[in-house]
């Protein structure tokens, strides 16, 4: 899963703490990059000091014929950690109409996540597994 190392790319590329990076993609073509950003200092309001990587490549997005997210975390030595979007990101990429999320848990298990139009009604998190990925990284 090539998509899925760009995102732990851009995941390093962060000045957040939590260092998280996401793939908008149509099939296998990537159509925006980004990784999350500080949106002001965490003492001004410390619950929305941050973009989350998902909501910054929905801004960048001028595409509706996007998909399939691809999200990962990295720890300060770079290995892969769990990047399972958050509900409310879940929410905004229901909205959008992704329909399928594919995040980084650990080591070099991958999971994934079936998002429908219910997770934008109702607010669900989203159905979800894990897989491991033979090959690493």
């Amino acid at each position: 899963m090539s998509l899925i190392n760009l995102a732990i790319r851009q995941a390093a590329q962060s000045q957040c703490r939590y260092k998280i990076g996401a793939v908008l993609a149509a099939g296998s073509r990537v159509i925006v990059t980004a990784c999350n950003k500080q949106r002001n200092s965490p003492l001004i309001d410390h619950r929305n000091s941050t973009f989350h990587a998902e909501e910054a490549a929905l801004r960048r997005a001028r595409t509706s014929s996007v998909t399939t997210i691809y999200v990962a975390r990295v720890n300060a030595s770079g290995l892969p950690m769990m990047a399972r979007p958050c509900p409310d990101c879940v929410k905004k990429l229901a909205s959008a109409g992704i329909s399928r999320a594919y995040y980084t848990v650990s080591g070099s298990v991958i999971g994934e996540m079936a998002i429908g139009v219910d997770d934008c009604a109702y607010g669900q998190h989203g159905r979800f597994s894990a897989t491991r990925m033979d090959g690493g990284y």
